[in-house]
């Protein structure tokens, strides 16, 4: 495995995440996939995903969006092995957990789990 990304989504992406897609809003679950995700994927690269800074949660769509298309695409092994939360605050863990609930609607409806 390459090097491992601390990743503080706050400052590095944005306090107020948006929706499922680009179109609908900025800083959108499609752009954080695109620019964050995928490239941590294509250099098998592990990120540990703070988000204690955020000013809401991250919503089911953005989720759906980010992190439960890459699982699809990746595999969820490669996705446990390479995507991570800091979860030792509450924000974290259940940011964490809803991520993961995401994730495995994701791989059902594809049939990968």
């Amino acid at each position: 495995m390459g090097d491992v990304i601390y990743y503080n989504f706050a400052e590095q992406f944005s306090k107020n995440p948006g929706l499922r897609f680009r179109k609908l809003s900025d800083f959108s679950g499609e752009q954080f996939r695109e620019e964050v995700l995928e490239p941590c994927f294509q250099n098998n690269t592990k990120i540990i995903i703070n988000v204690d800074g955020v000013e809401s949660s991250l919503g089911a769509s953005f989720l759906s969006e980010a992190f439960g298309d890459v699982a699809v695409k990746y595999t969820k092994a490669k996705f446990d092995e390479l995507i991570s939360f800091k979860i030792d605050t509450p924000k974290g863990k259940v940011n964490y957990e809803e991520m993961l609930e995401r994730v495995d609607e994701a791989l059902k409806r594809q049939g990968k789990l």
